[in-house]
């Protein structure tokens, strides 16, 4: 008999049962021991045990386990399968992995998808989706198509779409069927400059074989959006096709443009034509992104058009852990390359729990606490509006600056593990997705700011601790060597920079001042002035009030700073607003306001870039757009 309050039974768990189980029945598999079936492949043949086989594929199951004939036979005959991917599902059933390459990613697909294996048909649309280009797209559009593979048939027809003028020239092209040439063209995602790309690789395709395809045209011509060609490239282009005048429905509709093109009110003929845009012929806009940052009141204005003063909502980056909806990027880096693309790197994690509603004009983000500082790196698809996770960084960091040269992003200063300042440099090969460690700063520096001017990146500002930095150093990443320069006439960090022409302009930021025995953060209002070739600064005009965490851009000849102001209205509360501010260059300089309180996001990082903004949700505001 066991005594009061001890338990009269246990449970015993092994930890390493299910992948000992697993190694046993490959062992028996590879010997050949205890097998009770062979699967015949053309000339191939595979010993297996009928459990394993049932256990892991729906398929077998079936064939296996009901009053199907194959249940009765010691050997079974697979059709529609290669043998070279029937021999690497077996081995995924006795060991739970299977190795994908560009050679077999396709047939393995087609036989996993037979063969009922879901995980195996993911994994290798996944691994297909990462090798798209140019020269293969089309032929994966119409596996995926064939497959039901709907994810993958999304992103090949997207990749299309996008690299149309290109995969238009190609072979795989020529050889796709009507209907998907069909889904292809009458696409308003296709990335042409000018409706006349279209109306050219329509005739391509129809010429490469013409006998056939010439009857096709009087079905595919109307997907030409004739609004969008001139009446001259109508006449000496598409009239004068000799497969074009030999189609009646294709006459007709020459007929019909002309009509339209006179009186496209009155215009009552058989044809319609379109003038709706492709997607290549609506420009990206200019602007201006606030990325990361503690924000308050979810969702706020973080991408906004300077010149149009339009505004719109940008998708965020949400880290996969489940850290609650409050979840925040503070202090992190961004950096727009060359030719567009948009990173943003590191930062605090921080969150807290809804505590209830804030006026939103109060600076009360108090009880956000910080969860850590992150090495995180991610690329921002404007297509989709999100951000995909790349290589991250060699160290976590915060409060730190980007530069690009060429296909590589070189990272400087920052603060790293419990708040310590570092002058650690990495680089980022944007082609091969990889970091790379490239050396030290002459010293540490937080909050600083960088400019790159032909091969070299400038370096300038910051603080260390609770003193602010007027530095200024070159540093050639080919050479790996520093040159100090002349500094700052202030010193001063979170301030905006920006090169125009040979000059750099610093404007805004913080300096430290001491005051009532307390030190305290303090924006400054002054510009300066950094000629390159001179090694010299001068003032420039003076904003029209203090800023901090500045964003400094040049858009359409004009200067742009966005950033933080603050008013103390009291001893206990201070109102902070992101306002910008346009500054005409020229002889007669002065700053004009153009927003004075934007959107309630503090700590963010700023930067300007071209965004396709129909592809963002536009923010109303009744003092802009009425």
């Amino acid at each position: 008999m066991s005594d009061a309050g001890l338990s009269d039974f246990m449970i015993f768990e092994s930890e390493g049962h299910r992948t000992a189980l697993l190694d046993s029945l490959k062992s028996l598999y590879d010997t050949k021991q205890l097998v009770d079936v062979t699967l015949c492949v053309q000339n191939r043949k595979f010993q297996c045990h009928r459990n394993v086989l049932a256990a892991t594929s729906p398929y077998f199951r079936a064939m296996f386990t009901t009053d199907l004939s194959e249940s009765r036979r010691d050997t079974v005959t697979l059709y529609e399968v290669d043998p070279a991917s029937v021999k690497l599902i077996i081995d995924y059933c006795y060991t739970g992995s299977v190795d994908i390459t560009s050679h077999n990613a396709q047939n393995l697909l087609a036989a996993a998808s037979l063969l009922q294996l879901l995980p195996i048909q993911k994994a290798c649309a996944k691994f297909m989706e990462s090798q798209l280009d140019v020269s293969n797209c089309v032929g994966i559009h119409y596996f995926a198509h064939i497959h039901e593979c709907r994810q993958l048939r999304s992103k090949a027809l997207e990749h299309i779409e996008k690299h149309f003028v290109e995969v238009s020239q190609g072979e795989e092209f020529l050889q796709i069927t009507k209907d998907r040439l069909v889904e292809i063209i009458a696409s308003s995602e296709l990335n042409v400059e000018k409706e006349e790309t279209v109306f050219e690789a329509l005739m391509r395709w129809v010429r490469y074989e013409s006998e056939q395809r010439a009857m096709w045209l009087r079905e595919l011509l109307p997907l030409i959006r004739f609004g969008l060609l001139t009446a001259r490239y109508i006449e000496e282009h598409i009239a004068r096709d000799p497969i074009v005048h030999q189609c009646n429905t294709c006459q007709q509709i020459l007929v019909d443009i002309k009509e339209f093109e006179v009186s496209p009110d009155t215009y009552r003929g058989e044809n319609t034509f379109s003038v709706v845009l492709r997607s290549g012929m609506i420009k990206p806009e200019q602007c201006i992104l606030l990325v990361g940052g503690v924000d308050q009141n979810k969702p706020s204005i973080n991408c906004y058009n300077p010149v149009t003063r339009e505004a719109y909502y940008m998708g965020s980056y949400h880290d996969d852990r489940p850290l609650g909806s409050h979840y925040e990027i503070e202090d992190p880096a961004c950096i727009v390359t060359n030719d567009n693309q948009i990173f943003m790197a590191g930062g605090n994690y921080v969150f807290k729990e809804p505590l209830g509603e804030c006026p939103s004009d109060e600076d009360s983000f108090d009880d956000y606490e910080e969860e850590t500082v992150r090495k995180d790196f991610c690329q921002y698809d404007n297509d989709h509006d999100c951000w995909v996770a790349r290589a991250p960084m060699l160290f976590p960091k915060s409060n730190f600056a980007l530069a690009t040269i060429g296909n590589n992003i070189y990272c400087f200063g920052g603060l790293t593990l419990n708040q310590h300042p570092t002058e650690i440099i990495e680089k980022y090969d944007i082609v091969q997705n990889r970091w790379s460690y490239v050396g030290m700063m002459p010293s540490t520096l937080v909050d600083l700011g960088t400019v790159v001017y032909k091969g070299s990146v400038f370096v300038l500002g910051g603080r260390t601790g609770v003193g602010a930095h007027n530095v200024v150093h070159r540093f050639d990443p080919q050479k790996l060597e520093w040159i100090s320069l002349a500094g700052m006439p202030t010193p001063r960090f979170n301030f905006g920079t920006c090169l125009v022409d040979d000059e750099i302009y610093v404007v805004g930021g913080q300096i430290y001042g001491h005051t009532s025995q307390t030190i305290n953060r303090e924006a400054l209002d002054s510009v300066e002035i950094y000629n390159i070739q001179q090694n010299q600064w001068r003032q420039g005009p003076n904003l029209a009030e203090q800023m901090y965490n500045v964003g400094l851009f040049l858009i359409n000849g004009c200067l742009y700073a966005c950033g933080t102001t603050e008013y103390r209205r009291s001893a206990y509360r201070i109102y902070r607003y992101n306002v910008v501010y346009k500054l005409r260059l020229g002889a007669k300089m002065a700053w004009e306001q153009v927003e004075s309180d934007l959107c309630d996001i503090r700590d963010f990082a700023c930067i300007s870039a071209k965004m396709h903004t129909r592809k963002l949700s536009q923010v109303f505001r009744p003092d802009v757009d009425t």
